[in-house]
């Protein structure tokens, strides 16, 4: 994996242990509708499944945020502690800002 990548991870791990993750539709949907975050990011799995990419594409069009296709569900998870997850969001805005700059400039 490359070590750009690798970085993602650990920062999703911080994110993670910092209580800064959001998961799950519900969670999700008030995330990308929340004013008092000005950076926002999701993180979507290349595996997840097409109708959830779509929903959460079309969602982050809808409020302009950025979001990257990386990883698997299973890699994902692993970097937050959880069994498997599809798309996660980060609420610190640092760490937003970090990761973005990371992958664009994959």
């Amino acid at each position: 994996m490359e070590e750009k990548l690798i970085r993602v991870l650990s920062y999703l791990g911080f994110a993670a242990k910092a209580n800064k993750i959001v998961f799950g539709k519900d969670m999700i949907k008030e995330y990308l509708n929340n004013p008092k975050i000005k950076d926002k990011l999701l993180i979507i799995a290349k595996d997840a499944g097409e109708r959830v990419k779509k929903d959460i594409i079309i969602r982050c069009d809808i409020n302009n945020v950025d979001y990257f296709e990386v990883f698997d569900k299973k890699t994902l998870a692993k970097a937050v502690g959880k069994k498997e997850i599809s798309v996660l969001g980060i609420e610190d805005e640092n760490l937003v800002r970090a990761i973005k700059t990371v992958l664009k400039d994959k």
